[in-house]
């Protein structure tokens, strides 16, 4: 019997999971319109420049990790924290919380090991212009190409789906409305990352982490690989891009010493910037976790809009990708 041809939409975390699982049933896929696969999971010369960690209650993606045979290390968290204060530089001992955890290798390595598993190679440079849906098929049109479907599956975020798609027959307003509405998680988020010939921070007692309100780094932690010694930092909202790595690295050498003003690399990905993931509607900097978790089809139920936004529990982070793509199989 000839498997019914399903597209997805992107290949991030979301999208090559689904793909993954959906593969032995259907005909499956995977349009990206990025040179490179993994969405929101992005590497720079071992480092993550997007998310970075997972929690032990995050069962679904701690079992995805095993399943592919991936091993995770422990975020560095000894000794005192820094506070950067108007007032000057304070230490202090932050109460416990949950352990969180990284991939060896970067969060890359799991986004390899998915592709490794899919049966067809992901179609790269392939940015999605418009979804058509007559005679129970769906026609996917690319900038250079129209791939046919019975089903579509789109794991791009909320925002970018309304905003980059046209959609025959139009999405109704009130789902238009309901996507439109749904920030994207990382979508005016920008990180740093570090480079040093050793963690002399922790040398002296300090796990790297650090709270700051004069920036131009918000909050900074300890981001050491297996090979190089790192730390790495969100920017604050207020930051500005005129002489970026030199205020950073003034902020890391009051924070930690004279040893900091010494960097062997330096790293920047501003994800406001990227047109894959941010829309102009994300310029807002999130105030709080935004209150994800949504179920939206169209075309009749053959467009299914999902990914971490959609996911009912942790709806933002890695666990919430892949738990997105488990719901997700079970209804397809």
């Amino acid at each position: 019997m000839k498997k019914k041809r399903v597209v997805i939409i992107g290949a991030g975390l979301s999208g090559l999971t689904s793909a993954v699982l959906l593969q032995e049933r259907y005909d499956v896929t995977i349009l990206e319109a990025r040179d490179r696969t993994g969405g929101r999971i992005m590497g720079i010369a071992g480092h993550d420049m997007g998310p970075s960690w997972v929690w032990p209650h995050q069962k679904n993606i701690l079992n995805l990790i095993e399943t592919l045979g991936l091993e995770l290390f422990s975020q560095y968290t000894q000794g005192l924290a820094t506070y950067d204060a108007p007032e000057g530089v304070q230490h202090f001992r932050p109460s416990q919380t949950a352990p969180s955890y990284r991939i060896k290798g970067g969060i890359s390595q799991l986004v390899m090991a998915l592709e490794k598993r899919l049966e067809t190679p992901v179609h790269l440079h392939q940015k999605v212009h418009s979804l058509t849906h007559s005679d129970k098929r769906i026609v996917v049109q690319t900038v250079d190409k129209a791939y046919e479907a019975d089903i579509v599956i789109s794991t791009l975020p909320p925002r970018l789906a309304v905003e980059s798609i046209a959609y025959s027959p139009v999405l109704p307003d009130a789902l238009h409305t309901q996507l439109q509405k749904i920030p994207t998680w990382m979508g005016y988020a920008a990180k740093c990352v570090i480079e040093y010939p050793d963690a002399f921070w922790r040398e002296e007692g300090l796990s790297g982490f650090a709270v700051s309100h004069l920036g131009p780094l918000g909050e900074i932690h300890d981001a050491c690989t297996q090979d190089k010694a790192a730390l790495f930092g969100f920017v604050h909202s207020y930051a500005k891009y005129d002489n970026f790595e030199e205020e950073v690295i003034q902020q890391l050498t009051r924070l930690y010493g004279s040893k900091a003003a010494l960097p062997s690399n330096f790293h920047l990905v501003d994800w406001k910037k990227e047109p894959y993931t941010s829309t102009p509607l994300d310029t807002e900097p999130l105030r709080e976790h935004p209150v994800y978790g949504f179920s939206a089809t169209h075309f009749g139920d053959r467009l299914i809009f999902s990914g971490t936004e959609s996911a009912l529990r942790e709806g933002g982070y890695l666990d919430g990708a892949v738990t997105a793509a488990f719901d997700l199989v079970k209804h397809v």
